[in-house]
This record gives C-alpha cells, structure tokens and sequence, in this order.
C-alpha cells in the first residue's frame, strides 16, 4: 500500500464510521487534494485497496463502497 492508499483507506473509515455512507468521488478528490479531473487516480487507489481485500465495492452503486474486517495496514511503500 502506497501512502497515498493508504491516506485515502484511513479517510474512507473516518467518513463512513461518521456518515454511514462512502464518500463520493468529489470529496474523495477534494480530500486527497486532487483536481476535479483526477477522477481516474481515486478509481486506481480503490481499485488496489480492492485488491488488497481492504474494501468492497458495489457495480453501479452509488457510494456503493465498504470496508471490509481490518487487516493489519502497517506495510506501506
């Protein structure tokens, strides 16, 4: 896991364990300082954090993202 991944992972359990609900791709980039055309690098950071088992995500769902029992996450690159 990158530490960029990883900032979104630990983002991503703060705003559902507060909201309920994933963040969308807006405030993903927002939160990650991106651009509003940076929607394809959110895509890749959850398309690895995917990977990895750390989430899941729902097709065609909005927000449709959830996380999955905690792993240890301590190995970043």
């Amino acid at each position: 896991m990158t530490k960029r991944q990883k900032k979104l992972y630990d983002y991503l359990i703060r705003y559902i364990s507060e909201n309920d609900i994933a963040p969308n791709y807006v405030e993903m980039m927002e939160y990650m300082g991106l651009s509003k055309n940076s929607k394809s690098v959110i895509f890749h950071y959850l398309t690895e954090l995917e990977k990895e088992g750390l989430i899941t995500r729902t097709p065609a769902k909005w927000r449709g993202i959830k996380i999955n029992e905690r792993r240890n996450t301590t190995t970043i690159q």
